[in-house]
């Protein structure tokens, strides 16, 4: 494709532009593309991606995250008028490969970053950009737009921290002429929500070396609940890390998809979720408050080689808890808990189910799960009262009887 300049010195001759591949063209890669965003905040069509009133601040290129033992980088990091963080991935799409890593990159770096609060990421721009003053992310984000109020954007980035609810963008080239395999790829994923729109940047260039980069959005969506896919080489990204509490079957080591859910139900959802996080009660001293995941589940912190204790409802009436078990460490973890198995279901009071993956464990590898249900619609039955005292006692039975067992897990 061609494109032409045309303005009064050129009418007679337009200038003609010539598209030109960023992954050819000389000196532009993804971290040409990074740096460029960073410095042309403008280039990223935040209307166009993600509606009316959204915009861009950029606050730091390669944020660290800590990933297990070891540490990975989100290329750009902003944050819009509204409050809510904007996380964006440069790709230039080489290989098919490249298309399913970055998808399952961006994804497991939004749960990676839902887990900070605000004065956390405020800290790590401090010490990352050399930021200094009092808040200095509202600073920022104020010098663009002058109209801001600093408590009511502190509160809207700590929602979208607390929530999960990112603005996420996947910035590279050649993703209109791939975009069915994109869109397949996207609607595979299902638990964090968030929003999520691809960025198509296009290079032209004329015969004296000018440049004309012409963002366009070929897709977006409106909300997205992700599954972190596995890939095997680059960034390590495990399968089902945990912080989706998605059931899993019997003889199945993938999730059961996520039933799509009313707006009426998912308030009813917030509304039980909200009673059992101000009612819950827990005898031991270190345990800290639980916190919203997802649409109809909740997290508890628990020590060791696991992600968090989930609690959750489902659709179909059923109701339980899950904790996953994560790398070699996890993995004998687990083992210690299945035999002393009968010590653990006389503490919590309810009979306990194990599933053990038996395949080679890698770091950030879900290596197994405990589950406590109650199924076959026996949750709907007994009503919501009913369904939230059993969870407030099974979670404070669980985590007097997990803590002291995982806390020596974490110490050898």
């Amino acid at each position: 494709m061609t494109a032409f300049l045309l303005d009064d010195a050129t009418e007679s001759y337009p200038t003609s532009f010539e598209r030109v591949a960023l992954a050819s063209a000389e000196g532009h890669s993804e971290r040409w593309l990074q740096e460029t965003l960073f410095r042309h905040p403008q280039l990223l069509p935040m209307p166009e991606m993600f509606g009316h009133g959204e915009s861009f601040v950029a606050l730091c290129r390669e944020l660290p995250l800590r990933y297990g033992t070891s540490t990975v980088y989100l290329d750009l990091l902003g944050v819009s008028a509204t409050g809510r963080l904007v996380l964006v991935e440069c790709k230039l799409w080489r290989n098919p490969e490249a298309r399913r890593e970055v998808i399952a990159q961006l994804f497991e770096y939004a749960s990676l970053l839902s887990e900070w609060s605000y004065a956390d990421l405020e800290a790590r721009l401090k010490h990352g950009r050399g930021l200094s003053g009092v808040n200095p992310m509202f600073a920022l984000a104020k010098a663009r737009h002058p109209d801001l109020q600093e408590a009511a954007f502190v509160d809207a980035v700590s929602a979208s921290l607390r929530r999960g609810e990112f603005l996420l963008a996947i910035a590279g080239d050649g993703i209109r002429s791939d975009l069915q395999s994109l869109r397949r790829l996207v609607a595979d994923q299902s638990g964090l929500l968030s929003h999520l729109a691809l960025l198509e940047l296009r290079l032209y260039r004329d015969l004296s070396g000018r440049t004309l980069l012409v963002p366009a959005v070929p897709f977006k969506t409106e909300v997205v609940q992700h599954r972190v896919l596995v890939s095997s080489e680059g960034v390590p990204v495990p399968i089902d890390r945990g912080d989706v509490p998605v059931r899993m079957a019997s003889r199945e080591h993938d999730g059961d998809r996520v039933e799509s859910e009313s707006t009426s139900n998912r308030s009813a959802n917030r509304a039980f979720w909200n009673r059992f996080i101000a009612d819950a009660h827990f005898d031991h001293p270190d345990q800290m408050p639980p916190r919203h995941g997802g649409n109809n589940w909740v997290r508890m912190e628990l020590p060791g080689p696991v992600a968090p204790l989930a609690a959750y409802r489902e659709a179909n009436g059923n109701l339980g808890f899950m904790l996953k078990f994560v790398g070699a460490e996890g993995r004998d973890a687990l083992q210690r808990l299945i035999e002393d198995q009968a010590a653990l279901e006389s503490e919590v009071g309810h009979s306990l189910r194990f599933e053990v993956r038996h395949t080679a464990e890698q770091d950030g590898n879900v290596v197994g799960r405990l589950l406590v249900e109650l199924t076959d619609g026996r949750a709907a039955r007994i009503g919501d009262d009913a369904q939230l005292d059993w969870i407030l006692a099974t979670a404070n039975a669980l985590v007097n009887a997990l803590r002291p067992r995982l806390a020596q897990a974490a110490v050898g």
